[in-house]
C-alpha cells in the first residue's frame, strides 16, 4: 500500500480524478480524518472537503500503474 498526500481545490479535480482512477486496476481510497471514500467513485468524493488535504491510498495497483498514478497526481494534487 501507498500513501499520497493530495489536495482537491475544486470538483472539477475530484471529478478528473475519479475519472482517471476508474480506468486503473486496483483499489484507491482517500482519506480524511475519519471519513473514508472511494476515489473512483465521485459520489464518496463529494463526502469530503474540497481544498483541505487528503490521503489517497492506493493498494493493489501493479508498479507501472502506480507509476502512471504518481505522474497524474504530481500534475496538479499532490501537497
Amino acid at each position: 500500500m501507498r500513501r499520497v498526500q493530495i489536495q482537491l481545490p475544486d470538483m472539477k479535480h475530484a471529478q478528473q480524478l475519479a475519472d482517471f482512477l476508474t480506468h486503473i486496476p486496483g483499489d484507491f481510497f482517500l482519506v480524511s480524518g475519519s471519513a473514508v471514500a472511494n476515489a473512483k467513485s465521485l459520489i464518496g468524493i463529494l463526502g469530503l472537503k474540497m481544498g483541505e488535504p487528503v490521503e489517497l491510498r492506493i493498494i493493489g495497483c501493479s508498479k507501472e500503474n502506480e507509476e502512471k498514478v504518481m505522474e497524474r497526481l504530481r500534475d496538479g494534487y499532490m501537497l
